[in-house]
């Protein structure tokens, strides 16, 4: 009897319903910005009050943060320019930010008068395609990088300086540095996972040149580490050594579930996690803290939300709190996403009605031990004269 009870038991267990490990999303379309071209980048304001966004032929925008869907907030930039830009990335302190593209520019925002304006020094990265820039948190230094493999550290007052007498790599498809420490990555297609140090040295990580990266996230500034996401579904965590670059170690090259989809970015999320862009559309939440990944917004439900968006790509994403954001496509569709409360409660119940399930059969066990249990039966009358007498 014992052995049946347990069996029963553990069966009972294993049929108590298993939490969601991320809340679905509810899509709202909140219609689309006019841009000459496509958005190439955004990046938030620190605090997020704003929302930087650059573009091709010389587009740059600047949106409320809090109320994207407000049109009369919109700040439309002049920037003089036609060559497209490539990223953009505000100053720790929130009141300037760096613009980088084509032909070599490199200009500044000022965010209390709106203009932008040629860096001193942005002359000597003429004819480079500049497809990053990141300011490090320490705030003194900014590095800028070029699709060829250059990289720069820029100050001001000093201009843009080549790192390592030009060292170059093949390609460099980001630049990534962490929220906390002075310490960045680089990402690229042929030559695996860079790390720039404190001094601005340069190390290279090995045993990850084997794979095609294409972005990284450092979004848990109490991590001393960050995630860098390649080719292939694969994922690699990065323990940094934050004062001696070199002496930082990589963990094992991982493939994801396979999936019909390729990663193509990361944004910083709520809650110190990672939103991974996905191709076709979709996005993954990376929490760094489990190293689990989840299904955030899939292609199905993308395209049962509107088949034509689905085939756009994502420019970038920002979150209030976790689930609740939003998603930008390169085209200038704005999305809203809130979690599906509806979901939420329908686990409630199940939840509720698992426990009143086990209950029931809790009893059930119960009154099947007793009804086989001569002794117990005899122990209950006995037990019930006595409270009679």
């Amino acid at each position: 009897m014992r052995r049946r009870c347990v069996v029963v038991l553990a069966m009972l267990m294993l049929s108590l319903p298993l939490a969601s490990a991320a809340p679905a999303v509810v899509l709202e379309d909140h219609g689309q910005l006019e841009a000459p071209g496509a958005i190439t980048a955004i990046d938030v304001r620190p605090g997020g009050a704003a929302v930087l966004l650059v573009g091709e032929d010389g587009y740059a925008h600047r949106i409320d943060g809090a109320q994207p869907t407000r049109r009369d907030l919109d700040v439309q930039l002049g920037t003089g320019r036609t060559a497209d830009f490539h990223d953009v990335d505000w100053h720790p302190g929130g009141a300037t930010a760096l613009l980088v593209g084509a032909s070599g520019m490199l200009m500044r925002y000022e965010g209390d008068t709106h203009a932008i304006s040629s860096v001193d020094g942005s002359a000597l990265l003429a004819g480079r395609d500049l497809i990053g820039v990141e300011w490090r948190p320490g705030a003194d230094v900014a590095y800028i990088a070029a699709r060829d493999g250059a990289l720069w550290r820029y100050a001001a007052g000093s201009g843009p300086v080549l790192i390592d007498d030009g060292l170059s790599t093949t390609d460099i498809t980001s630049l990534t540095c962490h929220r906390a420490a002075n310490i960045c990555v680089v990402t690229t297609s042929d030559d695996g996972l860079g790390l720039i140090g404190r001094d601005h040295e340069l190390v290279w990580l090995s045993g990850t040149s084997t794979t095609t990266w294409v972005a990284s996230s450092c979004a848990d500034s109490t991590l001393n580490e960050c995630t860098a996401y390649g080719m292939g579904l694969t994922t690699v965590v990065i323990q940094l050594n934050t004062e001696t670059a070199s002496a930082s170690t990589v963990g094992k090259v991982r493939p994801l579930v396979p999936m019909n989809a390729e990663m193509t970015g990361a944004s910083v999320a709520a809650g110190g996690s990672s939103l991974v862009h996905l191709s076709p559309m979709g996005l993954l939440r990376h929490d760094p803290i489990s190293d689990e990944i989840y299904d955030h917004l899939n292609a199905e439900q993308l395209v049962a939300f509107d088949p034509v968006i689905a085939g756009r790509a994502i420019a970038g994403v920002w979150e209030d709190s976790v689930g609740t954001g939003w998603l930008l496509t390169a085209d200038g569709d704005l999305i809203g996403m809130t979690p599906d409360m509806t979901e939420a409660q329908a686990g409630v119940f199940e939840t509720l009605g698992g426990i009143v399930v086990a209950i029931a059969v809790i009893g059930t066990i119960v009154g099947l031990v007793f009804m086989n249990s001569p002794k117990l039966q005899a122990w209950y009358l006995r037990r019930r004269r006595r409270r009679q007498a």
